[in-house]
């Protein structure tokens, strides 16, 4: 708040005397009014309140510290809440406002009442009153800020050990310190405000503020500290609400601000990001040692601070939002995405005890749930010592469960997930070596997504729960899921140190998952089909590369089974394997002991990438490749080698034309097993596909031809109009690669048959004449069946109104695989 208190201050100072006189100084409150207050109150509230020096500032001036409770009510259940001031002295409206809530909390409001007999407030209004009441300047007298921990020389924290390395030059922080080791308080909240620390000497004068001197007031944090705040943002919320109530608003830092957090990353984005950093302050020192609560406010009017006090008082009364006994939220010790160990007690003390035992050992736990989340399932597994954590990297409950671990491993394969997750590593847990000890017991907390779940069975290491807040489990719906609270007492703390909690379920509603395309995109994609046939293996890698990957589907084990090998069309650009199930009914051919594949392959693009010329060797190379990999998997699927038909739609039947006219690409000789087996063919299904590449060959049968460029270098990015000249000009260079990789060239005796079909054609195919889908025509096919016919090798081509009935690839592959004659 420097910043911001210094350029109030220089406006003020440059204001025209008459504007000054409307803002009459202040009150100073003297060292004798501030120790007579607290002595009186000490007379008045003897039932409410006791008064106890925990140190000696500078000039022998004691550090005091109000305990307010209802003395008659026993402690046991009682929340601590300790309210310092590190920063008073210059910032005095932080001590004020201290003393502003003191005084509330003695008072007989119905609240104040309420929260003597629920919690313990320890106040210590002035942490450095040297500073208050002499100097107005946050050091002490050997120059220690309480607040930051900040000496001449440094820091005096050593984070690491939570020791002060000089504690004779801090005996207020020193103070402050021992009240929390004492009390450990479930919350710590430090005020700050304004006052004379921007003044320079000169401008001290008579040590007074003004009326009306305010400052932006802010409720959970500290501007230069976005670490001293709350963990909870509805706790911070409550309090901001309160104080709205009463007329007063907060700002809400790097929110209002509109600025992301700091990190070391993000450093080179500079003044772009919310300024506070996340820094070690000696409030922290509560939160490290004790898991208390941590926040921060600066008080402006003290009527403000007090009614945002009264909401945070209201949570330390209440039950919070997902709990079921009073008291601030600060049990939860440990966490894995969702899934908590808490603190174990019947009374706050009890949790007290448990939570700071507890948060001191949480490191050496493991933490981890069966993965994925499955409804009607929820697990949690916590592992404290070595010999359970090396025993979960093993996969073996046995060796610390006994027989008990007979129910886990049937819970465990009774579900459909695939691993017990941990946030660990196999190799951290099995090289574990350290052992959490803790004797008060210990909690664990899963939460169900569900209002009322049904037929709830909770188990602890396969021993069923009974519902006891004290030894079992207690359930119940809060903040939208339904909390499952496993307590576990420290007589049945476990000897072996592993904790596996199960919970089956049965939700009270259902809900669908999964997202679906729209109707059409689903007709187009033939999505249901895709569905109802689940693939026996996904992704099969047939190559390095991302695309290398095949859908298998195998007919029943019995005989091995012929294969329809299928390579999907979209001009070597687009598409992908599921393309099948628009083409052909995979369920058909798996009734019929036709096992079948479908492969991705490498895109014209990923070549250019790679600078492979012509592009177009790499899906055809890959198709090749595929179709090995199936027939070295003969005897693993029951696949019969000299049975396999392939198939695909365009450049897909493109591609199966070049492997079925191909001589074989077999390398005997090669050391790669796959590199050795056959790419021949027992015949060819395909539809509307491309028999040739030779642009000059094309237009004569195709005038209008405009395919193949983009196969050959073209630029992908112009249409097939603009490349198909530029590819026609290169002809002759190129002519050894279109040779090389177009199906028409490889024509020869000894092919296997060919079966093409054509649907679309809209008039009769003519040589040379213009056609409606230059790059699908039937004349493609009637240019390979003319160059076969030499050859005797057969090529059926089917079309409409070709006077022969009409047949689908699905019929010609049934037919032909299904007989003894392709």
């Amino acid at each position: 708040m420097r910043t911001v208190l210094l350029i109030l201050c220089l406006l003020i100072l440059r204001l025209p005397l008459d504007a000054q006189v409307a803002y009459p100084p202040m009150h100073r409150l003297t060292w004798e009014e501030y120790v007579g207050t607290l002595t009186h109150w000490r007379q008045k509230f003897a039932g409410r309140m006791t008064l106890e020096s925990r140190g000696m500032s500078g000039q022998n001036m004691p550090v005091y510290l109000l305990k307010i409770t209802d003395a008659k009510v026993p402690s046991a259940d009682k929340q601590v809440c300790l309210v310092t001031t590190l920063h008073s002295g210059p910032e005095r409206t932080g001590t004020t406002g201290a003393l502003a809530f003191a005084e509330w909390c003695l008072s007989d409001d119905p609240l104040a009442v309420e929260t003597r007999r629920k919690q313990i407030i320890l106040v210590m209004p002035c942490v450095n009153p040297l500073a208050m009441f002499y100097t107005d300047r946050f050091r002490n007298e050997h120059g220690v800020d309480p607040y930051t921990g900040g000496g001449r020389l440094g820091k005096i924290w050593d984070v690491k050990t939570l020791t002060l390395t000089k504690p004779e030059d801090a005996p207020e922080l020193t103070a402050v310190l021992s009240v929390i080791d004492e009390h450990r308080p479930e919350v710590h909240a430090d005020l700050h405000g304004t006052g004379l620390q921007e003044y320079a000497a000169a401008q001290l004068g008579a040590r007074r503020m003004y009326h009306g001197q305010i400052m932006t007031e802010v409720t959970g944090g500290a501007y230069s500290n976005y670490a001293l705040r709350p963990w909870d943002w509805r706790v911070t919320e409550a309090m901001i609400e309160a104080g709205r109530a009463a007329g007063f608003p907060s700002d809400r830092f790097e929110a209002d601000a509109q600025r992301t957090f700091w990190g070391p990353e993000l450093a080179p984005l500079g003044r772009k990001l919310w300024h506070g950093m996340p820094l070690f302050y000696s409030a922290h020192y509560g939160y490290a040692k004790y898991h208390s609560m941590i926040l921060t406010q600066e008080v402006a009017w003290e009527q403000s601070l007090v009614a945002r006090m009264q909401g945070l008082m209201r949570i330390g009364n209440g039950v919070w939002l997902d709990e079921r006994t009073p008291g601030y939220p600060v049990n939860r010790m440990r966490h894995f995405v969702g899934h908590y160990v808490t603190a174990y007690g019947k009374t706050a003390a009890e949790r007290r005890a448990s939570r700071v035992e507890l948060w001191n050992q949480q490191s050496d736990f493991a933490a981890g749930f069966l993965y994925p989340q499955t409804v009607g399932r929820e697990s949690f597994v916590v592992a404290t010592t070595a010999e359970a954590k090396q025993a979960i990297g093993r996969n073996d409950f046995r060796a610390v469960l006994g027989d008990a671990a007979a129910e886990v491993e049937r819970f465990i394969k009774a579900g459909p997930e695939i691993k017990v997750a941990m946030e660990q590593t196999t190799e951290q847990l099995l090289a574990a070596k350290t052992d959490a000890e803790f004797t008060h017991g210990i909690g664990f907390r899963l939460r169900l997504p569900y209002r009322a779940p049904k037929q709830m069975e909770i188990r602890l290491n396969g021993a069923v729960l009974k519902e006891d807040a004290a030894d079992g489990y207690e359930s119940w719906y809060a903040d939208g899921f339904t909390q499952v609270q496993v307590n576990v007492p420290p007589q049945k703390l476990s000897k072996k140190g592993l904790y596996f909690v199960t919970c089956a379920y049965t939700p009270d509603v259902e809900r669908p998952t999964g997202w679906m395309p729209p109707a059409e995109v689903q007709k187009k994609c033939a999505t249901e089909k895709l569905d109802a046939t689940p693939a026996t293996f996904t992704d099969v890698p047939y190559g390095d590369h991302f695309r290398q990957t095949m859908d298998v589907w195998l007919a029943s084990q019995g005989k091995s089974s012929p294969v329809v090998f299928y390579i999907h069309g979209g001009g070597w650009a687009a598409q992908d394997k599921t393309d099948i199930h628009q083409h052909l009914d995979v369920r058909a051919f798996l009734d019929a002991g036709i096992s079948v594949t479908s492969i991705n392959y490498r895109f014209l693009m990923d070549a250019n990438a790679a600078g492979i010329k012509p592009p177009l060797q790499w899906p055809l190379q890959d198709a090749a490749r595929a179709l090995q990999y199936v027939r070295s998997k003969a005897e693993e699927w029951h696949l019969d080698k000299q049975r396999i038909a392939a198939s695909g739609v365009s450049a897909g039947g493109c591609s199966s034309l070049w492997l079925g006219m191909h001589d074989d690409l077999a390398d005997p000789k090669s050391t790669d097993a796959i590199a050795r087996e056959s790419t021949r063919l027992l015949f060819t299904v395909t539809k509307a596909p491309q028999a040739s590449f030779d642009p000059q060959q094309l237009v004569e049968w195709i005038p209008n031809s405009e395919y193949g460029g983009h196969a050959f270098g073209q630029p992908m990015s112009k249409s097939r109009k603009e490349t198909f000249p530029l590819f026609f000009a290169e002809r002759e260079k190129l002519l050894p690669e279109i040779r090389r990789w177009s199906p028409l060239a490889h024509a020869s005796a000894g092919d296997p048959p060919a079966y093409i079909i054509y649907t679309k054609e809209d008039k009769p195919p003519v040589k040379g004449e213009v056609q409606t889908d230059p790059s699908h025509s039937v004349l493609h096919a009637l240019m390979l069946q003319e160059a076969l016919r030499p050859f005797g090798v057969s090529c059926e081509v089917h079309y409409p109104n070709d006077g022969k009935p009409a047949t689908t690839m699905q019929e010609l592959l049934m037919q032909h695989l299904k007989s003894d004659q392709p």
